[in-house]
């Protein structure tokens, strides 16, 4: 694969730990070389502690733009100048645009994730239930995102309790009163959340690993259930196969990654995207690391 490299290559990338499982440059960097952009997209893997000086770097060196990944989504907001609407109610960034030495932070994590939903599943979250685990970045751009598309409830679980608890009141205080609640991953109350939902969500790391245990357990699901675990690589994680011996229905979270980069893409160009490039970019190289 030939990528630009001279002295007027626009330079954009992607900031986490860990970074070597993403496939966010493959997509990118299809995108831009179908767009004919003499733009090139780079997977750095920083440290929390070295955030701060990674950044500065980036701004220093007049990055055009970042994705922002596990762990640094939130972290990285004292670093924004302007955060978007979406941004500042989920708390956690996962686009950067630096314009004229300024940082612009967005999320289209929840945007994605419904696209994706709506694509692959044509699910309408309208008055659904929904359990969402995990109330880190991608967990709370889920979940506020759920709320704003009329979800009917949704239960929220973390192993840190707090989390989910704020996020629970945010969603109560700034959407829709009630709407949402939190629970304790592990106990009945959390048990007959998953038993009622129309869709679980998994917004942990769990699943990059062989050997990582199961979110909950998945005899608990209705029988008309959708489960959807945000891991993409693989492709089909532990807690998947176990859904679909079920037969109940599974997602990954390739789509929901496509369509944020989309998101991102379009910020960064001001082009609309060249979306089945980047889907198929996407299949590629999951292909590839397999």
């Amino acid at each position: 694969m030939t990528l630009p490299a001279d002295s007027s290559t626009t330079l954009l990338g992607l900031f986490g730990h860990p970074v070597h499982h993403s496939l966010s440059p493959s997509i990118h960097n299809a995108a831009f070389r179908a767009a004919g952009l003499n733009w090139i997209y780079l997977a750095f893997e920083v440290e929390p502690s070295g955030l701060r000086r990674a950044f500065e770097g980036c701004r220093a060196l007049q990055v055009v733009g970042l994705n922002i990944t596990i762990p640094h989504k939130q972290s990285v907001i004292p670093l924004i100048d302007e955060l978007s609407q979406e941004a500042r109610l989920i708390g956690a960034v996962n686009t950067v645009h630096f314009v004229e030495g300024k940082a612009k932070g967005y999320n289209g994590d929840g945007r994605g994730f419904i696209s994706a939903l709506r694509e692959e599943k044509g699910f309408n979250l309208s008055g659904k239930k929904i359990c969402v685990i995990g109330a880190g970045g991608a967990g709370r751009a889920v979940a506020v995102q759920a709320a704003w598309e009329g979800a009917g409830q949704i239960s929220i679980a973390d192993l840190e309790e707090k989390k989910a608890e704020d996020l629970s009141l945010l969603i109560n205080q700034r959407i829709k009163e009630d709407l949402a609640l939190a629970g304790k991953i592990k106990g009945p109350q959390w048990e007959e959340s998953i038993s009622r939902a129309d869709l679980v969500v998994d917004a942990t790391p769990l699943g990059l690993e062989k050997d990582d245990p199961l979110s909950f357990d998945p005899n608990l699901l209705s029988s008309s259930a959708l489960v959807v675990d945000l891991v993409y690589n693989p492709p089909q994680t532990r807690l998947l196969k176990e859904v679909k011996k079920l037969g109940r229905g599974a997602m990954n979270g390739l789509g929901m990654l496509v369509h944020q980069a989309a998101l991102s893409w379009e910020i960064w160009t001001g082009r609309p995207a060249p979306l089945e490039v980047m889907k198929e970019a996407a299949r590629s190289a999951l292909r590839d690391k397999r």
